[in-house]
């Protein structure tokens, strides 16, 4: 869950734990303000004589509706603050916009991919939050980069997965390409998918890039030094002979 203003909950920034968060802003200022000094004074009262109770009463009455009133000028409009009830960090909000910290939840590339692909996929992890459809984006870019990785030909995504699919590709990476696809395309040119607004799409893509890039590089690359470490060189010949290649 990417932070997103006004939520009651999200994945902090901080932590990565999914907590509840403690929202302070203007709108609010007044009543947390009075609350907190109202909470102060009952610790203090049962400390002073009983004849004082009655001014405490009239002057917490007081802060209850002109200070309150007034404490909403000095919280700057647009500024907020959402505290993680898990590690007690904060995020700071400016018109509605996260702007500390900048960071996001997301995985690291695949150790497999080509650095020109992993450096798109940490530039893309760097923009999500001001730019989900830029990040989608590049996303989009990587993809063509890793189907040239896998030996397709990069110039056209749609047919480089139909290359693959004839080839005996398995279904869920079909589904998986094909999704990394339509909604980087839409990224790119105006769809029916709206990513302006809707990071969450955005983050996903990301692991979906990492899974492609594991089923299509990572295992078939772990398979080919599995059996080149165990089963001897003749014993390869022998297979190659049999299978004619």
């Amino acid at each position: 869950m990417i932070p997103e203003y006004g939520s009651k909950k999200f994945q902090c920034p901080h932590c990565n734990t999914v907590a509840t968060q403690e929202w302070f802003t203007a709108e609010n200022a007044g009543n947390m303000a009075t609350g907190m000094l109202r909470n102060l004074y009952l610790d203090y009262r049962v400390l002073v004589a009983d004849y004082i109770q009655s001014q405490i009463d009239n002057f917490l009455k007081k802060i209850n509706g002109n200070f309150k009133q007034s404490f909403y000028y000095f919280v700057p409009k647009g500024f907020s603050v959402a505290t993680c009830s898990s590690c007690g960090k904060f995020t700071l909000w400016v018109n509605k916009e996260i702007v500390y910290p900048k960071q996001t939840i997301l995985p690291p590339p695949n150790d497999d991919l080509n650095e020109d692909i992993k450096a798109l996929y940490l530039e893309a992890s760097s923009i999500l939050i001001d730019s989900p459809k830029g990040a989608t984006a590049l996303l989009r870019l990587a993809l063509q980069k890793l189907l040239v990785q896998v030996g397709q030909s990069g110039r056209n995504i749609n047919n480089d997965i139909k290359a693959l699919v004839a080839e005996g590709l398995s279904p869920k990476i079909q589904k998986a390409l094909d999704l990394l696809r339509v909604i980087g395309n839409n990224a790119v040119h105006p769809g029916q998918i709206n990513l302006d607004d809707n990071a969450d799409i955005a983050q996903k893509l990301f692991g979906i890039l990492n899974f492609i890039a594991e089923e299509l590089i990572t295992k078939p690359k772990e398979l080919d030094d599995l059996y080149a470490d165990l089963i001897p060189p003749d014993t390869q010949d022998h297979i190659k002979q049999r299978d004619g290649s």
